[in-house]
């Protein structure tokens, strides 16, 4: 494999109001000019079991099996399913709350992440403060972040990328929240997935940017179809100009739909996800292939979830008849997403362990 040069500069929301500085990453792979591979996760959420075999096993644990794989992509984005902080209130009427502490993020580097959303319903389960923490954690480290910040405007802030020439904008919302988790413009909070205010965000930054996309938290748990309501509002974004939507939440995948030539993942599922449960079977991972000025193909790897493995909290690629099972259920629940047969599952193709789709 061609050694990649990697150079993150990462700014990060700094000011009050509209004025905050947004992330910035430029990554250069001489070899490979203006082309860019990009690896999209679910939800990853450092808490629970997680924590405990990071404790006992070291921060490789989870991701040993898959650190390759992982480090083969030009760059990788998930949605960051709780705060990093050494806060110590959590938000006291919530039933379930997460927290990574600071020296989780080793198991972030160790994966390679470079980016992650931060707009979720956990993202201030630590109150403001965690959040604020968080944002903070992961600029020491290196690791941009979209969908929160101190004010609106900052978490309206997209992340923004270089690689290899190829100007990309990672704007990320959340639909699921409590009400006073999200951002004003006089506090800190979560982006809220509004189809004006998305609008707004795309139209502001497509100009300066080859390609934008949409990280976007919605939907029901454990339920393999997108709402109605989403539907409509992935079309709606995509018809405002974003190339791309990545969604998240369900904890298992959805369907995958090409809509005027653009891909929507209703849901990637879990990643790196610190509870069993046994109706988070299989997950994917997402490639998107860029070139300057069009999106070339899609590939979706299936990886195990925590509740069909002997050593949960560990991640494997699925591969065999596994790997194929899987993503025949994922190409007949995307003939639903698209009410009946559609160009994805028209034209999507397993080959070995994954199934790709190309726009040519």
């Amino acid at each position: 494999m061609t050694l990649k040069k990697l150079f993150i500069i990462a700014f990060f929301p700094l000011l009050s109001q509209c004025t905050s500085l947004n992330n910035n990453q430029e990554i250069i792979s001489k070899d490979i000019p203006q082309e860019a591979r990009i690896l999209f996760g679910g939800d990853l959420m450092l808490d629970w079991g997680i924590q405990e075999v990071i404790t006992e096993h070291g921060p490789d644990y989870p991701v040993k099996n898959i650190k390759d794989f992982l480090h083969s992509f030009d760059y990788r984005f998930c949605n960051l399913e709780c705060p990093i902080s050494d806060k110590e209130d959590p938000r006291p009427e919530k039933k379930f709350v997460f927290r990574g502490r600071p020296e989780h993020i080793a198991l972030l580097k160790s994966a390679g992440i470079n980016g992650v959303s931060l707009a979720n319903n956990h993202a201030c389960d630590y109150g403001k403060d965690g959040l604020l923490d968080t944002i903070d954690n992961l600029s020491k480290n290196g690791i941009g972040s979209a969908g929160a910040g101190r004010d609106m405007g900052a978490a309206h802030l997209p992340l923004t990328i270089t690689i290899n020439g190829i100007n990309l904008a990672v704007l990320a919302y959340s639909s699921i929240a409590y009400s006073d988790s999200f951002a004003d413009k006089d506090n800190p909070g979560v982006a809220r997935a509004k189809i004006e205010l998305i609008t707004d965000d795309i139209k502001q930054y497509k100009a300066f940017n080859d390609f934008i996309i949409v990280s976007i938290h919605w939907g029901f748990e454990y339920s393999e179809y997108p709402e109605p309501k989403d539907i409509k509002l992935a079309h709606a974004i995509i018809k405002s100009g974003a190339d791309a939507i990545i969604g998240h939440h369900p904890h298992i995948f959805q369907g995958i739909e090409i809509y005027e030539g653009k891909p929507i993942f209703y849901s990637l599922g879990n990643f790196v996800f610190g509870s069993i449960n046994e109706n988070a079977m299989e997950n994917i991972l997402v490639e998107i292939y860029l070139l300057k000025d069009k999106i070339k193909s899609l590939r979706i790897f299936p990886i195990n979830g925590n509740g069909n493995t002997d050593t949960p909290f560990q991640y494997t690629l699925l591969k065999g008849i596994h790997a194929v099972e899987t993503l025949k259920k994922l190409v007949s629940i995307s003939k639903l997403t698209g009410s009946g047969e559609t160009s994805f599952t028209k034209n999507a193709e397993i080959k070995g362990d994954c199934l790709e789709y190309n726009f040519e």
